[in-house]
């Protein structure tokens, strides 16, 4: 059996900060936010992981700034470390959503 690797990230999250038009409704009625989280090897006031609300590749594509939602630290990391995860094909928002089963209004 192959052992397993793993990281475990704690942190918070600014609840007020969330741009609720940017909230994702699934068919099962629960509600979804991309986020995006950035692991740094430096860490300011304990914390190495900085989470950002997602940009669409429009937003991204003007430069838009990201709306900081929180942070956070790696606090465990196993003995194997973690691995880059390999792409096997081309995700993209719509793919990941049909997963999920969203079904966006657009």
């Amino acid at each position: 059996m192959e052992k397993k690797t793993t990281a475990i990230i704690s942190g918070s999250i600014e609840l007020t900060s969330i741009d609720k038009s940017k909230l994702i409704q699934g068919k099962n009625g629960k509600q979804y936010l991309n986020f995006t989280a950035m692991v740094q090897n430096q860490s300011s006031y304990g914390n190495n992981v900085w989470v950002t609300q997602s940009l669409s590749k429009e937003e991204r594509e003007a430069k838009a700034t990201a709306i900081t939602l929180g942070n956070a630290a790696v606090r465990w990391i196993s003995d194997e470390g973690i691995s880059v995860a390999e792409k096997d094909n081309e995700i993209t928002n719509t793919v990941q959503n049909e997963a999920r089963e969203v079904d966006l209004p657009f």
